[in-house]
């Protein structure tokens, strides 16, 4: 077993898709000619997309902001978007992160490190997690 990173939550559409939409994006990430894999799957109730559980899951960010592009490419009449995000965990302490969506754009947001030196906003002193 390699490393891997462990995706938890979901993204879900800003719209209700029609199945024509919905059977893009499928094609999109099941797309075996295509020289990438994206590990994503439509979720069970069809309103958003989850982690598809590999093992080796790289370029997250890139696959999201990929399938809002070609989405507004295949149908420029439609506000297509996703809403929420994804925390994750790779297989070493403190490799940690969030997939967030912010403003219609798919963004990595690091996660505080038990050593990371935090400043308090409020009367400067500085702290880490382990305080």
């Amino acid at each position: 077993m390699g490393y891997s990173t462990i995706f938890n939550g979901e993204l879900k559409f800003k719209n209700e898709l029609t199945a024509r939409q919905l059977a893009s994006i499928s094609y999109m990430i099941n797309d075996d000619n295509s020289d990438c894999y994206i590990d994503l799957k439509i979720s069970s109730d069809f309103t958003g997309l989850e982690w598809d559980g590999s093992e080796k899951t790289y370029g997250m960010v890139e696959s999201v902001n990929m399938i809002i592009s070609q989405m507004n490419d295949l149908y420029p009449l439609v506000d297509f978007g996703l809403t929420g995000s994804f925390l994750t965990q790779g297989g070493e302490v403190g490799d940690c992160w969030s997939l967030v969506m912010d403003e219609g754009i798919a963004k990595k947001v690091e996660s505080l490190k038990p050593d990371d030196l935090i400043n308090c906003p409020h009367c400067g002193k500085g702290f880490t997690l382990n305080d």
